[in-house]
């Protein structure tokens, strides 16, 4: 689990409208039979096939939730380079003389393009819920990779600026008075260890 504590006030109240339509323009596209490497979305809390946002997929009482849905896939360059190299030859078969740089560049996207669609998705889920009274978003992943795959998509999503709470800050915002203020006072200073 990762929280996080939002910086700043949403630009709009957070309405129905306002949720809806950021949720939907930034939605989760599938490209099972598309050539891209890569799709970064939105879905439904319960229903991580689906992008239809109404206030029942994503309000739940106090908190607003919703799924992250990351797919990706991937060619090795060494296999693309074994495909394009049976196409060339194909080619040169046919028409008697090596292609040019130019054709050598549109016949390995083919090769490249082909590939991507015949590779397996593999898919990552990370839940999301927006305390929005207390100004937190709970993530259910950690891990820096997939946190900044998060930040990405929020950042896009509502453009709103976002602070990891770790337990040193979770714990200074407890804290009031002198203790506080002492502890925010330290200076850093080097600990050496033995005699």
């Amino acid at each position: 689990m990762t929280r996080y504590r939002v910086k700043e006030e949403p630009p709009e109240t957070l309405t129905d409208d306002y949720l809806t339509g950021r949720l939907t323009k930034n939605a989760f596209l599938d490209i099972e039979h598309a050539p891209e490497e890569r799709s970064l979305g939105w879905v439904e809390f319960f229903n991580h096939l689906g992008a239809n946002f109404n206030p029942a997929t994503y309000r739940f009482g106090g908190l607003l939730a919703f799924t992250l849905r990351l797919d990706s896939r991937k060619v090795p360059a060494r296999t693309v380079a074994r495909y394009y190299a049976v196409r060339e030859a194909r080619v040169v078969e046919q028409t008697g003389r090596r292609p040019n740089s130019r054709t050598k560049k549109q016949l390995k996207e083919t090769v490249r393009s082909e590939l991507l669609q015949r590779a397996l998705l593999n898919t990552e889920l990370m839940e999301a819920a927006w305390l929005f009274r207390e100004n937190e978003i709970w993530l259910a992943a950690a891990g820096e990779k997939k946190r900044e795959t998060f930040e990405e998509l929020w950042s896009r999503t509502f453009g709103l600026a976002l602070q990891m709470l770790v337990p040193v800050t979770a714990g200074l915002e407890l804290l009031s008075g002198d203790l506080r203020k002492a502890l925010l006072d330290l200076k850093s200073s080097p600990i050496w260890l033995g005699r």
